[in-house]
Parts: structure tokens; sequence; C-alpha cells
């Protein structure tokens, strides 16, 4: 297992409470059911999509700024010291 730093950003963070938080895991999904775990159904029901179980659409998981998604996806080995970033969908707005 491998000792990691989850950061937690915007409206993820306000679920968490927290701006990250140390955890131990093996692999992005390993670490995925950990924090559904780790914070509750709230977290769980705004993060992820309960019929797929993973991440919803547009939200976004980082390994050290690389998207799970150019890696191994899911199945991405975690090694000590890793940062792992979870982002809810960027909102847009008018540049005026």
């Amino acid at each position: 297992m491998a000792r990691v730093t989850v950061k937690f950003f915007a409206t993820v963070r306000e679920i968490t409470g927290m701006k990250s938080k140390e955890m131990e895991a093996s692999t992005i999904k390993d670490l995925l059911e950990a924090l559904k775990v780790s914070f509750g159904p709230r977290f769980t029901n705004t993060v992820f999509d309960d019929k797929t179980g993973r991440l919803k659409q547009f939200y976004s998981c980082m390994i050290n700024g690389k998207r799970i998604e150019l890696l191994n996806g899911y199945d991405t080995e975690l090694t000590d010291n890793d940062a792992v970033a979870l982002f809810p969908p960027v909102g847009g707005g008018s540049h005026e």
C-alpha cells in the first residue's frame, strides 16, 4: 500500500470539509472506495455514478498532475508520496 495525499477542490472540498487527506491505497480504485467509506453517502452520491460506481461524468481525478485516463485508469497503481487531486466539473460562465 502506498501513502498518498488526496487533495479536494471546490464542491468536493465543501463536502469533505477539508483541503486534503493522507490515505493509504494500492490503486486509484482502492483509494476511491476508501474515500466513499471515509466520507459517507453525501460524498458518494455527489461524486460517484450509482449505476457504474465510477466517478460521475466530468469529474476528474489526477495523479501528480496527470489524468487517470492517460495512465491506467482506475487500475493505476499508487506509490508513496503521490498527490491525487479530485475535481468536480468546472462550471462555465460568461466572459463579458
